[in-house]
């Protein structure tokens, strides 16, 4: 059965129809994440241990969700990853930044109306990486269950 780590933005919170979703296609760890904390690198350690083959994040949870991807060689789904604009650094350990490996496939999802994370910056930022899939739609920072179904959902038709 397959593992799926969540790793939800900055301003949400842990659990949700996204999470209710992921559990009827796996076993899902979807943490509270608290990317402020001093001993975030804790949390992080938590997560590599559950071993996931799936790793799904949204903005500050897309950057944190790409780290370990790639630390670990698993795929992601990124929803508005927070790769720039970010209000902060999480407390994390300087290992985990292998920022743009081609070892690891991604598919990037970016909310053409986002006004937090730029898409613009973030396409630039990945213009001539292969292994990064990048699809843009018609919403701003958040992104929808039904968009997030979506992608998901192509996401296990592109792996079948």
């Amino acid at each position: 059965m397959k593992k799926v780590l969540y790793l939800h933005g900055l301003e949400s919170k842990q659990g949700g129809p996204k999470v209710e979703f992921l559990r009827t296609k796996g076993i899902v760890y979807a943490p509270e994440m608290d990317y402020r904390s001093l001993n975030f690198n804790e949390q992080v350690l938590k997560i590599i241990e559950f071993r996931p083959d799936l790793v799904i994040g949204s903005s500050m949870g897309g950057y944190v969700a790409h780290l370990i991807a790639n630390y670990i060689g698993i795929p992601s789904i990124l929803f508005n990853p927070a790769f720039h604009s970010r209000s902060f650094e999480p407390n994390i350990d300087s290992k985990y930044f292998i920022l743009l490996s081609s070892k690891v496939k991604h598919m990037v999802v970016l909310g053409k109306q986002d006004k937090i994370i730029d898409p613009n910056v973030t396409k630039l930022m990945l213009q001539e990486q292969r292994n990064y899939s990048i699809y843009e739609r018609e919403f701003g920072h958040r992104t929808s269950l039904s968009n997030f179904i979506d992608f998901y959902t192509m996401y296990e038709n592109r792996i079948k």
